[in-house]
């Protein structure tokens, strides 16, 4: 791991997808404090719930 984890708070409610542009698979409220992994686009990878949960969300 490269050391710095980016963190990021979320401004409004999300839907989380399975895969980017895939399937929803839950919903995150405003303030919900999530890892990015990785970006594609406007698509984000992230992890909340201590990397338990993962998905994708569009930050467009």
């Amino acid at each position: 791991m490269s050391g710095a984890v980016e963190i990021l708070v979320l401004a409004k409610a999300h839907y989380v997808h399975f895969k980017a542009k895939g399937e929803i698979c839950n919903r995150l409220n405003k303030g919900v404090k999530v890892h990015i992994e990785k970006r594609h686009g406007d698509w984000v990878r992230i992890t909340w719930r201590n990397g338990k949960k993962k998905g994708w969300i569009f930050l467009g």
